[in-house]
């Protein structure tokens, strides 16, 4: 087996953490939101409804972890080089696109937040 000449900081498992969360909640709500949209109404039960979020949910998750472990391990922020005795900082374009990307998910939920949830609310009575 290789040994790794890299190890994580604290805080880069920590934003791959949440980060992973963040994706996967807007997945799921997205996923959830067009299955009950799709399903017939004929099919609107409960233990059908929950199978299709189940089967959407695992088969694209699987997928998606590959290859979002596959882009973290591009990015060099928060590794610790063990030969060196060093970690990576961030570039000020990896902070400034880091900026932009929070901003535009921050953005996103609130409004999934603002406008969508009452919506919802609205058409389900």
């Amino acid at each position: 087996m290789a040994h790794s000449e890299f190890t994580e900081l604290r805080r880069r498992t920590i934003v791959k953490s949440l980060l992973w969360r963040v994706v996967g909640i807007f997945w799921t709500w997205i996923g959830v939101y067009f299955i009950i949209l799709i399903v017939p109404l004929t099919w609107k039960n409960a233990p059908i409804i929950a199978t299709l979020i189940v089967i959407y949910h695992h088969s694209t998750r699987m997928v998606m972890y590959y290859f979002y472990e596959r882009i973290w391990a591009a990015i060099s922020w928060g590794k610790y080089d063990l030969r060196e005795g060093k970690f990576h900082v961030m570039s000020m374009q990896g902070k400034i696109i880091w900026t932009f990307s929070t901003l535009i998910v921050m953005g996103v939920m609130f409004f999934l937040v603002i406008y969508i949830a009452p919506v919802i609310k609205e058409v389900g009575g």
